[in-house]
């Protein structure tokens, strides 16, 4: 894996997401490293172009990276920008901005975290762009995951999980990790006729960041596999993201796969990677980059720290600084959190309800909802998250003192994610047509 002091200000390390994917190992390097789970989708071929400045920027020790959508005149940045520093984030921004403008292009910005929020749009901001929450990521503790499938009692979510796990066992599924050197012709087969039976099996208008490409990157990925005697039944797939953090890039159960297949597999993977990582504890809270490590205490205060229910006016914007407390840690918000053992995303899924947060507000905000309640009806966008989040009409993140662990199947964790652009040019019903294009299968 490449480190930071071998990766020069070269423009050939940076190359288009349309030239053959092997061309981009050092992208892949950078985001098994320092990426969030919306850059593991830079790597795909064909769909994302990368930018990286012409001029360094010294608050990042590398050039910084962004993965985008083009669909002219707009250019939809997909997930923040990857830097060494937050001190970085606001050149990185202007710059990114400076160059779209440059190409006569409109940027949004799209899956962003709270900091990117504030550097765009939160009072004082140089930029002034308006913003607004419609979509949520889900953080996941692989210990509660473990001991919810062997507490006692619970909610109906629980005993659902519950019950599906003891059908997958009595239909004798087994679950096992695939390490790279164990895949053969014939397995990579199977996994290939599953997933194509299970993309035919689906209907209607399908909108996803990124294909189902189970090879891809495959140096930065883990597997794990169902299997009903001789048949690969299903598989979950584990992308690697910073601090050696981990997203739930893939898990699909193929058609002929009994009930509970699903649940049995996102735990026997649980259960097997639950105590990697590193201690939780205050003496030993960093990893081997000097980047802190988040725990759930410091979940739970950003959590409700982002919520985008608190903008006092959507009119006026926000009275809080953009600066904030967790900027010195190296991170605004966490991509995960490690009560004792690694952090693991779900990735981001639609809310069922749209927030404004800064800049935005009267008519705008009111078109923008009728809008977004249209493509979520057509879409089934919010449905992506059905199986593991249980009450989608009252998302924990429109409440911070609610408890989610009452109302997701896995005891995740939901923290607002941003769409950030222009208050001057818009996001109208063009851009969204765009973006609904850019993201069809």
């Amino acid at each position: 894996m490449a480190t930071l002091s071998r990766i020069p200000f070269d423009s050939s390390v940076y190359v288009e997401a349309d030239k053959a994917t092997g061309g981009k190992a050092g992208i892949a390097d950078l985001i098994a490293q320092y990426g969030s789970s919306p850059a593991t989708s830079w790597l795909e071929s064909g769909r994302y172009k990368i930018w990286h400045p012409d001029d360094p920027i010294p608050q990042s020790s590398f050039p910084p990276v962004q993965g985008y959508l083009r669909s002219d005149p707009y250019v939809f940045a997909w997930g923040n920008p990857m830097i060494s520093d937050p001190a970085a984030l606001e050149a990185t921004c202007a710059a990114f901005i400076n160059w779209d403008k440059s190409q006569k292009l409109h940027p949004i910005w799209l899956c962003v975290d709270s900091q990117v929020e504030q550097v765009l749009g939160a009072q004082g901001s140089q930029f002034g762009w308006s913003t607004l929450s419609c979509i949520v990521e889900d953080f996941l503790d692989p210990r509660s995951v473990v001991e919810l499938a062997h507490s006692h009692g619970g909610g109906s979510e629980v005993k659902d999980f519950k019950k599906n796990l003891r059908r997958a066992e009595r239909e004798d599924v087994q679950v096992r990790e695939v390490q790279p050197d164990q895949w053969t012709d014939t397995m990579r087969r199977q996994v290939e006729q599953g997933i194509a039976s299970w993309k035919k099996s689906k209907s209607g208008i399908q909108i996803a960041s990124a294909s189902f490409q189970p090879w891809l990157d495959f140096e930065h990925r883990r597997y794990w596999i169902a299997e009903k005697g001789s048949d690969i039944i299903a598989i979950l797939v584990l992308s690697s993201i910073h601090h050696k953090q981990y997203q739930i890039k893939n898990t699909v159960s193929f058609p002929n796969a009994p009930r509970g297949t699903s649940e049995m597999i996102i735990y026997r993977a649980m259960a097997d990677i639950q105590d990697e990582g590193v201690p939780s504890d205050d003496s030993d809270r960093k990893s081997e980059d000097g980047a802190l490590v988040w725990t759930r205490t410091d979940l739970d205060r950003i959590q409700e720290d982002s919520n985008p229910s608190r903008s006092s006016s959507v009119d006026s914007g926000r009275s809080d600084s953009p600066a904030s407390s967790e900027s010195s840690s190296g991170k605004s918000t966490p991509s995960g959190f490690r009560p004792g053992g690694v952090a693991v995303t779900f990735g981001i899924t639609a809310s069922d309800r749209l927030t404004p947060v800064d800049n935005l507000g009267g008519w705008k905000i009111t078109w923008l909802s009728k809008t977004y309640n249209k493509v979520v009806g057509l879409t089934g966008l919010t449905r992506r998250g059905d199986f593991r989040v249980h009450s989608a009409s009252n998302p924990p993140h429109n409440n911070p003192d609610a408890d989610s662990a009452s109302q997701d199947k896995f005891y995740s964790r939901h923290v607002p994610m941003y769409i950030c652009y222009s208050a001057d040019e818009g996001f109208g019903l063009d851009g969204v047509n765009k973006l609904i294009k850019c993201l069809r299968q």
